[in-house]
């Protein structure tokens, strides 16, 4: 038996049968951090909405007076609060649901990250995003006066 070489020594039993090695160690389920993305585009959703109802009790207002005086005189809708800041406040609310859409998808497309903020931001965001584009279709479908509708009343010039 000396004549053996020293290093073809027999395995240790753990090497040859991997039943008698160690017991896996139990690791706790990793807790995942929600999504930054994914909250920003989830308040960027509640952000707009809170915008489209600024915007529309604008609107209403600005119905109701010209209901009460049959009349919208210029000068008397510049003198509404807030009426020349409805562009502006229905453009940021939709740049801020394009915005929201573009961060809720990069928030899904993080891994290792919670991803219901993200899901949730990029619903609200595209249901807001597809009702615009849905109310813009009806609008331009409605004919704009009565000439589109009974193209033999108009009178030639």
């Amino acid at each position: 038996m000396s004549n053996q070489d020293p290093n073809l020594q027999k395995p240790v039993a753990s090497e040859e049968h991997p039943v008698f090695s160690e017991a896996p160690v139990f690791q706790p389920p990793v807790k995942l951090k929600h999504s930054g993305p994914g909250i920003a585009s989830f308040i960027m959703s509640l952000v707009s909405l809170i915008g489209y109802i600024i915007l529309a009790v604008m609107v209403i207002n600005l119905l109701a007076h010209f209901s009460q005086y049959q009349t919208l005189d210029p000068e008397i809708v510049r003198q509404q609060t807030g009426t020349i800041l409805l562009p502006f406040v229905f453009l940021g609310s939709l740049l801020l649901n394009c915005a929201g859409l573009v961060v809720g998808i990069i928030g899904i497309a993080l891994k290792n990250r919670k991803k219901a903020f993200a899901i949730a931001g990029l619903i609200i965001n595209a249901f807001i995003i597809l009702g615009f584009i849905a109310l813009l279709a009806m609008g331009l479908a409605v004919p704009s006066s009565t000439a589109d509708i009974y193209p033999s009343s108009v009178q030639s010039l």
